[in-house]
């Protein structure tokens, strides 16, 4: 293919991300060194004896493609903790406190009601002695005056139990266990100030490490100290150094609505946004760039203090290498396209070769699918005008580089988000270079620069004003946007030939592209006609909370609205009925043909209805049933529990199931209930 010759990294990437998702996702074995070096050897012996030049080319790109697959599929086993001998878990009892060493590797999150640490164990207490092993976890303590005296670097002797992270609950209800195990981390506890005690050991965190978290916390005391306002310090803490756990809710949906979300964070954008700010300013003094490597020294420099100063923030890091490699392509090759895309992929092999898992990271791709798009398409969309004012230049390469990286992240944030901004391109004009001047002017308020922090309450201020103005569903966005994997590959295969057809003026890639529209949206019709004309009762579990779900070809029934508990826990598995209308009544019995099911939520006070005649019964808010209630109810076959119901309720409902033969079902244990009515 052209592309492997225009473009060679791809053939190495390919077969190594095959390795890398193949472990991650299919969970294949770690395969031993000395099986591919017999693989090598016979392989290379086929290709001397041969003597085929085709047969010779293909035998040769064969080793490299399985090499490549092992490695990546090695790496990921390398990477991945638990596997390791020196894991802490390996030394784990169940239902039992374990004693161990941990170091705090982050800066502390403030919560509501709690302290979220990110530790890293260094030792565990087996017998009397102190065993030094390997892996993260998370806790949360109660806040307290000697709670808050934990800050990045602390030391601490704790005996807790520490609790396996859950896994989701409710239908398409997002994965934050798998997330976790993608980190690397896998058990969280709960501390309260009795169960640790401050320890002193040093060196337990790098000095490098150590000296960015020192620069995150002195830049976080410097904007809470300064005049900023609750949004100003947020979005610029955000900016500075990726700590975004302050922006209001409220805040971040507008940003997101939008299509701007990505400049709330310290971000490849911003380090871009540097590079080329740098890039610009050499290139006023070296008109003839005739200082190639001191211009790519003291980029370098920068944006490696940048780096620094954002406490080594995980996406800039990313970003930082990925310039850095940019920029010596620039030096050593040609300026086309087709290189850059080269160097991009090489980047992304280097960082995968790192973290294999990075792969599982939302932020890493759309980071790299965005400077793809801008790569690949912006060349293009520029050459459709160019216009003679460098003002209306700069807004046109604006709009191109935003509807560049849309058009490559598309297939990405439908699947991830399930929504889409319709005026991306006009917020991107006027979010991107406020929130640059607010990154400048947030430098300014660290080192103490008077009115600076005024400055910035002011663009803030009139920024939400502007989003907000976007955010309505009606006008600004589309939302609930039923899009899942199989849409996602068809949208990036239908994008590649359409891609492909333009460049290449070739009409077969446009007759390809044509026939894969009309296959993918006959699939959607029968996927949309089996989520609509489903029948089914859901129950939910929400910690000390009902709620119900009742679906019919025509719309959703919810017995309640809660907008924390509806888009946290609800609104994933309600876009998968494909824009169905919803409507919010109580209920309490619901019967379809033979089928009933009886709701009760308060001991005192049943439904009045013919017992005689229910299938299934709902207990919520810990209504009892005896061995007398169950005898009421002649043809009853099964016993649902939600969230709402205590330990010690769920136990004597599932005693008393046991009993009379009944099926019985908690969503505390075994997630929500579906059930379909026929």
């Amino acid at each position: 293919m052209s592309v492997f010759k225009t473009i060679p990294f791809f053939r190495i990437l390919i077969p190594f991300l095959v390795g890398v998702l193949a472990a991650i996702e299919l969970n294949t074995p770690g395969i031993d060194i000395k099986w591919f070096i017999l693989i090598f050897i016979i392989l290379f012996l086929v290709k001397i004896l041969v003597k085929s030049n085709l047969v010779s080319k293909f035998l040769l790109l064969f080793i490299i493609d399985c090499f490549f697959v092992f490695f990546g599929n090695n790496l990921v086993h390398i990477q991945t903790t638990s596997e390791n001998p020196l894991y802490y878990g390996n030394l784990l009892k169940s239902d039992s406190a374990i004693q161990f060493i941990a170091t705090v590797n982050d800066l502390p999150i403030e919560k509501e009601k709690t302290i979220k640490c990110n530790l890293t164990v260094l030792s565990v207490k087996k017998k009397h002695e102190h065993i030094n092993v390997k892996g993260d976890l998370i806790v949360y303590l109660k806040k307290s005056l000697k709670n808050k005296q934990i800050k990045a670097g602390s030391t601490l002797a704790i005996k807790v139990k520490l609790m396996p992270v859950s896994e989701p609950k409710n239908p398409f209800e997002f994965n934050y266990k798998q997330y976790l195990n993608y980190k690397q981390i896998y058990h969280t506890a709960f501390l309260d100030s009795s169960n640790y005690e401050f320890v002193f050991i040093p060196n337990t965190i790098s000095f490098i490490w150590q000296l960015g978290l020192k620069c995150k916390l002195y830049i976080l005391n410097s904007l809470q100290h300064s005049l900023l306002n609750k949004n100003s310090y947020s979005i610029c803490a955000a900016l500075l150094t990726g700590y975004d756990d302050e922006i209001d809710k409220s805040v971040m949906e507008a940003f997101s609505h939008s299509g701007t979300l990505h400049v709330l964070s310290v971000s490849g954008l911003h380090t871009g946004l540097i590079f080329l700010v740098l890039s610009f300013l050499f290139d006023l003094v070296d008109r003839k760039k005739r200082f190639k490597l001191i211009k790519f020294f003291w980029i370098t420099i920068v944006l490696w203090l940048f780096a620094l100063i954002t406490g080594f923030s995980a996406p800039v890091l990313r970003a930082v290498i990925m310039f850095n490699l940019l920029g010596i392509g620039k030096i050593y090759f040609r300026s086309d396209y087709r290189n850059q895309i080269n160097i991009l992929l090489f980047s992304a092999f280097i960082l995968l070769s790192y973290n294999p898992y990075f792969i599982k990271d939302i932020g890493f791709l759309l980071s790299y699918f965005a400077l793809f798009g801008i790569l690949y398409y912006q060349p293009i969309f520029s050459n459709w005008w160019k216009p003679n004012s460098i003002v209306l230049k700069n807004i046109w390469q604006s709009i191109t580089a935003s509807f560049s990286a849309t058009i490559s992240t598309l297939p990405l944030t439908l699947f991830a988000f399930k929504q889409f901004p319709i005026w991306f391109f006009i917020c991107n004009i006027v979010v991107v270079p406020i929130t640059f001047i607010v990154l400048l002017l947030a430098f300014f308020v660290v080192i103490h620069i008077p009115f600076a922090d005024v400055s910035i309450n002011f663009l803030i201020q009139y920024l939400i004003i502007f989003i907000d103005f976007f955010n309505s569903a009606n006008f600004g966005f589309i939302d609930k946007i039923d899009f899942n994997l199989i849409d996602s590959i068809c949208l990036a295969i239908l994008i590649v030939f359409l891609s492909l057809s333009i460049r290449q003026k070739s009409f077969k890639k446009l007759i390809v592209s044509f026939s894969l529209i009309i296959i993918w949206q006959f699939i959607s019709l029968i996927d949309s006609y089996d989520s609509k004309n489903k029948s089914q009762l859901t129950i939910y579990h929400l910690k000390n909370a009902s709620v119900f779900g009742l679906k019919n070809k025509e719309k959703v029934i919810f017995n309640v609205y809660n907008k924390l508990n509806y888009n946290y826990h609800i609104k994933p598995h309600l876009i998968s009925f494909n824009y169905i209308n919803v409507e919010y009544k109580t209920f309490n019995f619901i019967k379809v043909n033979n089928f009933s099911v009886l709701i009760l939520s308060n001991q005192k006070c049943w439904p009045k209805t013919d017992l005689e005649k229910v299938n299934s019964i709902i207990l919520c808010n810990n209504v009892k049933l005896s061995s007398k209630d169950i005898k009421l109810f002649p043809i009853l076959s099964m016993i649902v529990l939600d969230g709402s119901n205590n330990s010690y309720n769920i136990k004597k409902t599932e005693e008393l199931c046991r009993k009379f033969a009944i099926k019985f079902y908690s969503t505390k244990t075994m997630g929500a209930a579906q059930i379909a009515l026929k």
